[in-house]
């Protein structure tokens, strides 16, 4: 990152500075559930002095989403003593949460509604999935890591309200990167910096800023289990909201995703689309929400709007993402960081697994690895190595042709495919396209899916050629005035 982005970074942040602080009430909670030397009547002492959050957590303790003990609780003592301190500690910051937030969006247009709804859900979800695996000691952190895991998204509109509004017209699936690209901060990184400004607990911090689990392979678990958590409630959100069944093949799919991350069964994932759903529009009427037009929406087998919502939104941030390359890569000082730029482009534009930048060597007459993203890291990538007279690589170099290919059409793939280049690369299904530089070609882009069984498609690809053009046009560039730098000295010296 270069020292320009950084400071237009660093001034972002401080923007936030001007947010509220945590309440009071809430610091001295805090404390009290924290000090093991407190008692049931300090923390009741602190919550009685304020007669909403009393009312409040009396009615969330008693609702359905604290079942044991719906309908049992009548006094804050009475809660504290059955619930427990951490229990009722973190009702209480949800609620206060739920406050500043409503008083920070009264002067934007963010939908306050459809985001509580999410919001609720995830929690209710989050914490569904951590009673199942018999996590009890997640269980309402788990509630509350949902319950704010995009309290960020709230923030980015109070603190630059034009750029949130211009966001949310895209409706993209990938808000995190719409916002890195329009803003230069995601709200992951402002949920996170506002978490510990508030003090918040470390692991509820980590469940806010990872929650989209970036630095992941889709089977590896967080280091947090709370972060797995909030990450698989929301990507079941939209079938709860929408009324899926179990069987639904979108939703089958994320049941896959949660056995590989959780201990968890098939019985299990079904039950929790009604379960959860039914204690949702429970909360969210002890809460005054109005969710009623979120339960509406209703998922189709057909193409619907907000699929095609969906892929504008897509095409709309590989635009910027692509817009962005080009300024970037005019900028690049270095053959290091042109080249950087490019992988980066094509793995944050075009939401890729992993890109591999491969560099031929003359003199070894092998491609190795150069550069590239979604590796465990660089060194890793380095240590590839391939040689050039055959199979995929040599396709690269003597025919000079981009290509998707996918295990699935064998006679294609294992034409093009060896086998050692299969195991090294891991692959079942990607896109090469090669970089010519002074028609030779000298690079060659890697790239496969998230998940790498599914093939790249043809936009994908057309994309990729035209970011590895604009890549080797600016190679040139930077390679002829290096070389008139260097004729120019010879000449004077």
């Amino acid at each position: 990152m270069s020292p320009i982005i950084q400071k237009e970074l660093r001034d972002k942040l401080e923007k936030l500075s001007n947010l509220p602080s945590m309440p009071q009430i809430i610091i001295k909670i805090k404390q009290i559930s924290e000090d093991p030397k407190s008692s049931v009547a300090d923390l009741a002492n602190v919550i009685l002095s304020d007669h909403q959050l009393t009312s409040r957590i009396l009615r969330t303790a008693n609702s359905s989403y604290y079942g044991d003990f719906s309908g049992r609780i009548n006094t804050i003592t009475h809660a504290i003593v059955l619930m427990g301190f951490r229990a009722v500690r973190n009702i209480a910051i949800s609620m206060a949460i739920y406050g500043a937030v409503n008083k920070m969006c009264r002067v934007t247009r963010f939908e306050l509604a459809s985001f509580w709804t999410r919001s609720l859900a995830c929690g209710v979800i989050a914490k569904f999935l951590a009673h199942r695996i018999n996590q009890n000691e997640l269980i309402e952190a788990a509630f509350i890591a949902g319950f704010m895991h995009d309290i960020g998204q709230v923030i980015l509109a109070a603190v630059f309200p034009e750029k949130y509004d211009e966001i949310n017209t895209l409706e993209s699936p990938d808000v995190h990167r719409t916002e890195t690209v329009l803003m230069g901060i995601n709200h992951l990184e402002a949920g996170g910096y506002v978490a510990r400004k508030w003090n918040l607990p470390e692991d509820l911090v980590k469940a806010i800023a990872e929650h989209h689990r970036l630095d992941k392979a889709p089977d590896e678990k967080a280091e947090h289990l709370l972060v797995d958590l909030v990450f698989l409630a929301d990507r079941m959100y939209p079938y709860l909201m929408s009324g899926a069944q179990p069987t639904a093949s979108g939703y089958q799919a994320e049941v896959k995703r949660a056995k590989a991350l959780l201990d968890i069964s098939d019985e299990i994932m079904a039950e929790l689309l009604d379960v959860c759903r039914e204690q949702v529009a429970e909360i969210a009427q002890d809460l005054e929400i109005d969710i009623a037009r979120e339960f509406e929406k209703r998922a189709t087998p057909e193409e619907s709007v907000a699929d095609i919502y969906q892929q504008l939104g897509n095409k709309e941030v590989q635009l910027a993402f692509l817009q962005n390359a080009t300024v970037a890569l005019m900028e690049a000082r270095s053959e290091d960081e042109i080249l950087l730029v490019l992988c980066e482009t094509v793995f944050c534009g075009l939401r890729m697994g992993r890109v591999i930048l491969l560099e031929y060597n003359t003199k070894s007459g092998n491609f190795a690895g150069r550069a590239g993203f979604g590796m465990e890291s660089q060194q890793a990538i380095q240590a590839l190595s391939f040689k050039a007279r055959e199979g995929l690589f040599k396709y690269m170099r003597v025919e000079a042709r981009p290509v998707s290919v996918v295990d699935a059409d064998r006679d294609v793939y294992s034409s093009l495919v060896t086998p050692q280049q299969a195991e090294r690369l891991q692959a079942r299904a990607f896109a090469a396209v090669p970089v010519k530089i002074f028609d030779e070609v000298r690079f060659v882009v890697f790239a496969d899916a998230p998940n790498r069984e599914n093939p790249v498609n043809d936009d994908t690809l057309r994309s990729m050629v035209a970011l590895a053009g604009q890549g080797a046009l600016t190679l040139e560039r930077f390679l002829l005035k290096a070389k008139l730098k260097d004729t120019s000295r010879n000449r004077y010296s």
